[in-house]
């Protein structure tokens, strides 16, 4: 990791869909995500404020596989998810991301309370550059409108493969034919999900190089 890209921590805070009419509790889920294990993930998952989630990366990264992780061990719960890049002035150290603050909090603040508002969308990110956190909320709203419809078994599918890498795997850890994981990935448009999220993740990894997080709020 580079240094200006050190300099920067992506923060990611999602809340609960309708969470009082909910019949589980994002409580129910609390050991799983703090269980979850991913690289530069500088404080774990955790929760706040009733049905909030939140966990700090280090560095400039848009983790679209971590948050489909979170969204995956939450079901039935759907969240809306806002992540912030940027600096972390106060509370570095400290072991959850509750007791930290920073420009990095307030734009994924932010970028959740944007989520509320537009009700169609599930995921938006503010970098400090609002042309790039515009396109980017665009693609977003397409995987979001995708990933939506996948059934139960589709995510299974989708998770599975990924983790295994091949059809054949997922398909015993699944204990179905691998053609079932097959058309399993192929019905939820796996294949146009990946490519968008890679190609997103990218471009946001890219930004330091060309000073594109700015501000401080």
């Amino acid at each position: 990791m580079s240094p200006a890209n050190h300099a920067f921590y992506t923060v990611i805070t999602a809340d609960v869909i309708d969470s009082r009419r909910q019949a589980i509790t994002v409580e129910e889920k609390k050991n799983a995500l703090a269980a979850i294990a991913y690289p530069d993930l500088l404080t774990p998952f955790s929760i706040s404020r009733g049905d909030e989630i939140q966990a700090v990366l280090e560095g400039v990264v848009l983790p679209l596989d971590l948050i489909r992780q979170l969204r995956y061990l939450c079901r039935p719960l759907a969240l809306r998810i806002g992540i912030g890049i940027g600096r972390i002035t106060s509370g570095l150290g400290n072991k959850t991301s509750w007791e930290m603050n920073g420009p990095a909090f307030f734009r994924s603040r932010r970028a959740l309370e944007e989520v509320k508002k537009e009700r169609r969308a599930f995921t938006s990110l503010q970098t400090g550059d609002r042309e790039f956190d515009r396109l980017a909320g665009a693609l977003l709203l397409l995987i979001d409108t995708i990933a939506s419809r996948w059934t139960d078994a589709q995510w299974e599918a989708v998770m599975t493969y990924e983790e295994k890498g091949v059809y054949h795997k997922a398909a015993e850890v699944l204990g179905i034919a691998y053609q079932n994981v097959e058309k399993r990935c192929r019905a939820a448009r796996w294949w146009a999900v990946q490519k968008a999220e890679a190609a997103l993740a990218a471009a946001v990894r890219e930004l330091p190089r060309y000073h594109l997080i700015v501000g401080d709020n």
